[in-house]
């Protein structure tokens, strides 16, 4: 009796002991989540606050400046200005027009034409095989009612805006990202890019076994896959390689190019309204695409600080913490448009769920 009182003891100690660990585990979970509940501010501070950062002089913004007003952005509920954004959009359009020529097709790149480069102006004739490549036409004739476009900032770990991504017509994804953490990112993928480099790190270039590669790719379903295939020259060989694999194994997902001349007045847009950098990030390309083609567009892990809201270290990715080169892209340059697009109704930064 006294050894069966004991196993008893045991086994309650125990499934206490369990108990506390889970609820530990839980809370450390979500203090992030809980961290970013903030109180509504009256309307008169919201537009004070949105005033100070559309007539800000980005030079005079620190990180710690991006932070403390992005927190306060949260306590703003956001609302959409048509008139900015019609406004915006038909900048796009006269500069860009990405309905058009974000990617290559048979259409606006035909045989005979020559492709030149964005990065390093090398020169390509367009081919019949190069051709048949080519979707025959954009897929972006018709408007989207609501695009999500996803970055990977470590600001999406523990925010739940997984279901929110998926009520979206159409989302955008960057450089292949793990989808395993699906309540913060969700499930749905309609495009996602590929930097090559990418492709050349992780899979030897498709050089040798390819099945790895496929693996993952089969991750993202039927999405499109878009490379900056005629970027530079070195990208050229991996991209048609990668359109080749996914074909070969009979994939569902369709690999597209970006259309260099898309890229490269693109990068003129920006520069023109004082963005500095060497090359545009994959993000800034497509939510500068999305503006254009979709009738709203929300931003999620757009955040390329070290801390969140309250000052506590976070991870670079969502998935992992490694930083990109020094010196390549300008990304709290873009965030700061962004968040200047988000106060004047333009497009909505989503930093919390």
């Amino acid at each position: 009796m006294a050894r069966r009182r004991h196993l008893v003891l045991i086994l309650v100690l125990v499934l206490t002991c369990f108990i506390f660990y889970q609820n530990l585990q839980h809370q450390v979970g979500n203090s992030h989540r809980l961290r970013r509940t903030h109180k509504n501010l009256p309307e008169a501070e919201c537009q004070r606050l949105k005033s100070v950062i559309l007539n800000s002089i980005r030079k005079k913004w620190t990180s710690s400046n991006f932070v403390a007003v992005a927190k306060s952005l949260q306590g703003c509920p956001w609302e959409a200005n048509h008139t900015a954004r019609d406004l915006k959009k038909s900048q796009f359009i006269q500069c860009c027009n990405a309905s058009h020529t974000l990617l290559l097709t048979q259409e606006n790149s035909p045989v005979g034409n020559h492709i030149i480069y964005d990065a390093d102006n090398t020169i390509r004739n367009v081919t019949e095989s190069l051709h048949d490549l080519y979707p025959k036409m954009s897929p972006f004739t018709k408007p989207i009612r609501h695009c999500a476009v996803v970055g990977n900032g470590g600001i999406l770990r523990n925010s739940s805006c997984g279901e929110d991504i998926d009520k979206a017509d159409f989302v955008f994804r960057l450089n292949f990202p793990p989808l395993n953490w699906t309540e913060d990112i969700g499930t749905k993928t309609h495009l996602v890019t590929a930097n090559p480099s990418i492709l050349r790190d992780k899979y030897n270039s498709l050089m040798n076994y390819r099945k790895p590669f496929i693996n993952m790719v089969k991750a993202y379903s039927s999405a499109m896959v878009l490379l900056p295939a005629f970027s530079y020259k070195q990208n050229t060989d991996i991209s048609l390689r990668t359109l080749y694999t996914l074909e070969d194994f009979g994939l569902k997902s369709r690999v597209v190019f970006f259309n260099p001349d898309y890229l490269r007045n693109l990068s003129a847009y920006w520069k023109r309204l004082g963005l500095k950098f060497r090359r545009m990030s994959s993000g800034l390309m497509l939510a500068s695409a999305a503006f254009e083609v979709c009738e709203k567009v929300s931003l999620y892990g757009f955040w390329p600080f070290s801390q969140d809201f309250e000052g506590s270290p976070i991870l670079h990715h969502y998935y992992d913490d490694k930083t990109p080169k020094p010196g390549f892209h300008s990304m709290s340059d873009e965030f700061y448009q962004y968040l200047r697009m988000h106060s004047e109704g333009a497009l909505e930064l989503r930093l919390h769920c």
